[in-house]
């Protein structure tokens, strides 16, 4: 077997499994860069969904707020209007 025969066999088999190497380690960085997105969509979701629930809350305590304000304006109203009967009989009188 002479040397070009030796070398026209083997140069393609090395090129192949230099193929093969970069191929795998090509892949092993996609498999990697796509955990690292993942993990960070996931921190941004839990971050997202944390947010939401805060916001939930303080949208039920504002809701209190305004049901006790609406109770009281209620309230003065009734006073205010009681006040000014009492003023008319007084102004009457």
């Amino acid at each position: 077997m002479s040397i070009e025969t030796i070398v026209a066999i083997f140069v393609p088999l090395i090129a192949l499994i230099f193929t093969a190497l970069t191929f795998k380690r090509n892949a092993d960085k996609d498999t990697g860069a796509t955990a690292a997105e993942r993990a960070t969509m996931n921190a941004n979701i839990s971050y997202i969904r944390t947010s939401i629930d805060e916001i939930k809350l303080d949208n039920k305590s504002i809701q209190k707020d305004v049901s006790e304000l609406t109770k009281k304006v209620v309230e003065v109203e009734a006073s205010t209007k009681s006040a000014h009967k009492r003023l008319d009989d007084l102004m009457k009188g």
